[in-house]
């Protein structure tokens, strides 16, 4: 995949700044806008992808078509818990059972939407960490974090690499909790930045080696997601958590080794 990183059309000079860094960051080459179209900008530098950081936002372009990264419903979910009016259930919260002050790790980050309402759980005092095996979500994710103006936001650390590599070099007991949101067998029809996701995120499913050394860095669970019926759960010898009838998501606990 080739991705360069600009700007939007007119950048102030911290726009500017801000492509370099993640230029560099990730080994992508930088290169001006000057006043150019997307499609002249990645043809003049032989790319494919565009990554393109302004003030305010993060997106991505490719043949014509601009995508913006987005916490979707993940900010809507951190104003209700934060508001104290959540009055519906947010499942995964309901799962994780998230205390103040916890450590999380979200294996599976995506573009981040469970990661900010996690931070927003655990507030000040605990922190998230999100892995992310696709260079590229973890960049639209980590930026768009810096982008946001909720606090929870800024506790949440971004890592470019694959879970596996990840939970092999942490120490035991070094997570309360433990995240996996893996791809579902049964996708869904969400649209919009979502389809990132499912185009550049990692479909491998959850394995029981993986699962394993999840159990060894928790303190207190590893928590897996699993679309309705919940065959992947299965595959892997779990229980679900009482869930309401035609529910569409369906979360294990798994106690640590």
């Amino acid at each position: 995949m080739r991705i360069a990183v600009t700007t939007a059309l007119d950048p102030d000079p911290s726009e500017s700044d801000a492509a370099e860094r993640v230029a560099v960051r990730y080994g992508w080459p930088a290169t001006a806008r000057d006043g150019r179209s997307f499609a002249k900008v990645a043809a003049s530098c032989d790319v494919d992808w565009l990554l393109i950081l302004s003030a305010r936002r993060v997106s991505l372009w490719a043949d014509g078509v601009e995508r913006v990264w987005t916490p979707g419903m993940g900010e809507l979910r951190l104003k209700r818990l934060l508001s104290g009016e959540r009055t519906t259930h947010d499942g995964l919260l309901d799962a994780a059972d998230l205390r103040p002050g916890d450590a999380v790790l979200d294996a599976t980050l995506g573009l981040g939407m469970d990661a900010l309402v996690v931070a927003g759980a655990v507030g000040p005092t605990g922190s998230v960490v999100g892995l992310e095996a696709s260079t590229l979500l973890a960049a639209m994710a980590a930026e768009g974090f810096l982008r946001l103006p909720a606090e929870a936001a800024g506790r949440i650390v971004v890592a470019a690499i694959d879970a596996d590599t990840y939970l092999a070099q942490a120490s035991p007991r070094s997570f309360d909790v433990v995240l996996f949101d893996p791809m579902f067998r049964q996708g869904r029809a969400q649209g919009g930045s979502f389809d990132l996701v499912r185009e550049f995120g990692d479909a491998a499913p959850l394995t029981v080696e993986r699962l394993a050394r999840a159990r060894h860095v928790a303190r207190r669970w590893v928590v897996v997601k699993d679309g309705a019926p919940g065959l992947d759960l299965q595959r892997l010898g779990l229980t679900p958590l009482p869930y309401a009838r035609g529910a569409g998501r369906l979360y294990a606990r798994v106690a640590p080794l």
